[in-house]
């Protein structure tokens, strides 16, 4: 069935909804690192304060390895199977790992809580998520699609992020000190409630999204692709799937640093208290990112190329990652720099897979193509957490100067990277036209 008119938005905005969900459990380090520390050592001593970094890093490690290994995997079953079922399989598994989370099991059980998001994030959600929104729109609006997606994704995020952090600051006392049981009372009450948004949106795809989704370039008559090893063989011959790969790679690498660690940063080098780090994260990763996110599209369709703009994004982000390091001494200037590197860094998320068509990759390769091309580019989250927590907690704060020392190598590799990506696609155009 090919979905025209303002339902394909719908659409897009549903399946962005469910995966808005998916990208904050897993990560919610991210948003609230200082008071998970506080969960895992206070209200159940899981482990010393003084390994709490590196578990932390630990369950972020399992849930990358296995995200990695299933990202293949999934892009095969995105165009074997129906999207429709294998986002409410995932959608139903994450929310009853979300419940299990609400109650801080023990150490072991937190990994397998990870390992289970990652079978759900990268076996079921992810390119099914990313194979749709391709399919609603047509060769001229892959930007708009995928921008106007993450826009919703990061809306939402900002509505549930700012959740948390009201959850959670209900257990701030009167001095300014967290209360280890009050954290761990709200921290149930925040996965709980991620939970039910998981079995939510899985009960809205089963009724609003048709079994068989045609794109819109597709002919009615478009079946379900069969497995194939010549597809895969296909698509790895192909220089646009490294170059992609690696493209998204260097830009998702801002990302872990930034999210990841920006928040912490505040708290233990410019010294704000854990609440205002988390309120100023949820505003850098979400409402920047949702209000960037969907600029980017716009803006790279004015540029007219999307690695060329990637390249931009990461040359100016690049920048303003080393002014960190240089302004930490002052507080303000620093928060707005780490503002202004946030405006950055997130942007470049709305238009990661919208290139696809840009290095020659069809439609009925989607599927593969998303889930190989993801297992390479998010490889920051297998390694990214274990090694900045050790970085942290073998050198305390300069171990953040390590972490931005990473990215900027990260940053100029990137800009290296977009420009032989740009020449690629332009030779592409170049023989279309031909």
């Amino acid at each position: 069935m090919k979905i025209s008119g303002s339902k394909r938005w719908g659409i897009v905005a549903l399946c962005a909804l469910m995966a808005g969900v998916m990208v904050y459990v897993p990560f919610l380090r991210y948003s609230y690192y200082d008071q998970m520390c506080i969960l895992f050592t206070q209200y159940k001593p899981i482990v010393p304060a003084s390994e709490v970094n590196e578990f932390i890093g630990d369950f972020g490690l399992a849930f990358g390895v296995v995200s990695m290994i299933g990202y293949p995997f999934g892009g095969i079953l995105a165009d074997k199977f129906r999207e429709k079922w294998l986002l409410i399989l995932g959608g139903v598994l994450m929310g009853l790992c979300s419940f299990w989370f609400g109650m801080v099991p023990g150490k072991m059980s937190i990994v397998i809580i990870h390992i289970l998001y990652g079978v759900g994030t990268s076996f079921m959600i992810w390119s099914a998520y990313l194979k749709l929104t391709r399919k609603m729109g047509n060769s001229e609006e892959q930007g708009r699609m995928f921008s106007t997606s993450e826009f919703v994704r990061g809306i939402f995020g900002t509505l549930i992020g700012f959740v948390g952090v009201g959850l959670l600051s209900r257990a701030v006392l009167s001095g300014g000190e967290i209360d280890p049981q009050l954290i761990g009372q709200q921290w149930r009450m925040l996965l709980f409630i991620n939970g039910g948004l998981f079995f939510l949106f899985s009960i809205l795809l089963f009724f609003f999204l048709p079994d068989d989704v045609v794109g819109a370039e597709e002919d009615e008559s478009a079946a379900q692709a069969e497995f194939s090893i010549g597809n895969v063989v296909t698509v790895l011959k192909m220089p646009g799937t490294w170059l992609i790969s690696a493209l998204i790679f260097f830009c998702f690498s801002f990302t872990s640093a930034g999210n990841g660690y920006l928040g912490a940063y505040t708290v233990n080098v410019l010294g704000i208290s854990a609440t205002q780090a988390s309120v100023f994260a949820i505003l850098r990763n979400y409402i920047i990112a949702a209000l960037m996110t969907f600029a980017i599209g716009f803006i790279s369709d004015k540029i007219g190329n999307k690695s060329k703009t990637l390249g931009i994004y990461l040359f100016i982000a690049t920048i303003l990652c080393a002014a960190l390091i240089f302004t930490k001494s002052v507080v303000v200037l620093c928060i707005a720099v780490s503002f202004a590197f946030a405006i950055v860094y997130s942007g470049m998320r709305g238009i990661y897979f919208a290139m696809l068509g840009e290095v020659g990759i069809p439609l009925h390769l989607t599927g593969v193509s998303t889930g190989i091309i993801s297992m390479l580019c998010y490889l920051p989250d297998v390694y990214f957490a274990k090694l900045a927590g050790s970085w942290l907690d073998a050198n305390g704060n300069t171990g953040y100067d390590y972490i931005w020392f990473y990215t900027i190598a990260c940053g100029v590799l990137g800009v290296i990277t977009a420009v032989v990506t740009y020449r690629y696609s332009q030779k592409l155009a170049d023989k279309k036209k031909n």
